[in-house]
This record gives C-alpha cells, sequence and structure tokens, in this order.
C-alpha cells in the first residue's frame, strides 16, 4: 500500500509538475521495492548473498534517482553511476545464480557480439558526442547483459536454474532500455515530447519491479524454511 501511495504521489507529481512533491516520493519508491522483496523472501530458501545483492542495487538505484531529479550536468553523471553500479549488482546477481552454466559456445558468442553491436549501433546513429558517449555506451553495455541475464535464464535449460519467472527479467531490461534512452534522450540531447517525464518514469518503476520481481518470486514457490 505504502509502494502504490509513493508511486501514484510520484506520478502526479511529474504530471502536475510539482517539483517539492517528487523531491518527497521519488526517494521513497525504490527503498518501498527493496523492502517488500526482502518481506517476500523472509523464510524461503533465498541465500544471504540475494538480500544483500538486491539492497546494494536498490539503494544505488535511490541515489541514482535523487542525482537524476536535479538535472545539472554533474548531477546527472552521478546518477548515471549510480545506476550503473546497481546494474552490474544486477548482472552479479545473475551470474551467481548461473544463468549462463553449461551454454552453448556459440549462443554466448552471439549474446556477448550483441551486447556490444546494438549499443555501438544505436549509439553512433543518435549521434552522442565526447566522453558523454563512451560513459552512455558503457552504461548500455552493462544494461544490455543484464536483459540478456533474464533472456538466458528463461531459455537455458542446460544451467539447472532455468524459470519462466526470468521472462518477467527480460522484459524488465527491454523496458529500463526503453526508460533509459528516453533519459538520454531529453537530457543530453534536448529533445522531447508531451507527457515524456510521465512516460519515463512509469516506465522506469515497471521496469524495476518486472526486474525484482522476476529475481524474487523463484524462492516463493519452492517452498519454505523450516522452523
Amino acid at each position: 500500500m505504502l509502494f502504490v501511495l509513493a508511486v501514484a504521489s510520484d506520478l502526479a507529481a511529474v504530471h502536475l509538475d510539482i517539483p517539492l512533491m517528487e523531491r518527497v516520493a521519488k526517494p521513497l519508491l525504490m527503498p518501498l521495492v527493496l523492502l517488500n522483496a526482502l518481506l517476500a523472501l523472509e523464510g524461503t530458501l533465498a541465500p544471504r548473498w540475494l538480500a544483500i545483492l538486491l539492497t546494494f542495487v536498490l539503494c544505488f538505484h535511490c541515489a541514482g534517482d535523487i542525482f537524476l531529479m536535479y538535472g545539472a550536468f554533474p548531477l546527472f553523471m552521478a546518477g548515471l553511476a549510480c545506476f550503473l553500479t546497481g546494474h552490474i549488482f544486477y548482472a552479479a546477481i545473475f551470474m551467481k545464480k548461473g544463468v549462463f552454466e553449461n551454454i552453448r559456445p556459440g549462443w554466448y558468442i552471439l549474446a556477448n557480439i550483441l551486447v556490444i553491436l546494438i549499443p555501438v549501433s544505436v549509439v553512433n546513429i543518435i549521434g552522442f558526442e565526447g566522453p558523454i558517449k563512451y560513459a552512455v555506451l558503457v552504461y548500455a553495455f552493462v544494461l544490455l547483459y543484464v536483459t540478456l541475464c533474464g533472456l538466458a535464464g528463461a531459455l537455458n535449460k542446460r544451467s539447472g536454474v532455468s524459470e519462466p519467472a526470468y521472462w518477467l527479467v527480460f522484459a524488465g531490461g527491454l523496458i529500463f532500455l526503453s526508460s533509459d534512452f528516453l533519459v538520454a534522450w531529453r537530457s543530453l540531447l534536448g529533445h522531447g515530447f508531451p507527457h515524456m517525464g510521465l512516460v519515463i518514469m512509469v516506465t522506469y518503476i515497471l521496469a524495476e519491479c518486472l526486474i525484482v520481481t522476476g529475481i524474487v518470486r523463484p524462492y516463493l514457490t519452492a517452498g519454505r524454511r523450516q522452523g
């Protein structure tokens, strides 16, 4: 209920252009996502490291939210660094779960080519220039890798951790890529369209919820700890 209230307040603040209300509501979003995830994992067979890594992810993303609210270029870069760090912790979760284990070499090579080729192509087509081009590239590499981790988790039955819930991670990663593309398009290139801020926030919140749900859900159906 608190999360729904925070989301509604933040989206209303963005839509109605009430900065003070947004500065109160937005920093609450990721801590409440984290709280819900940790409560859901309580008493399950989830390993301790999962809660720790999720905490790092969502704390860094909360810090990124705060930096990006203020818009100035140095703070934008700090926000980008926070989100990048959070995505690295997302990737660490999937690596520890072994989503790429025993994958056919050809598929693994193809995945790595896509992680590099797609961001390079998009960044060159859009026309980013200077140091920001390389910062965006690194960020896009990591986020696309997280997205492909979700796909691997859903399809790689040879890994032993294949799980339909990873389709949520894959979908969340794609939506996150779309949301962050709009952020870069607006903040770095000065483009926009009506209600763009609202679209960015809706897609961002949805993406985070899908990824976290995809990570947590398998433990909810795997039984509870005894005693």
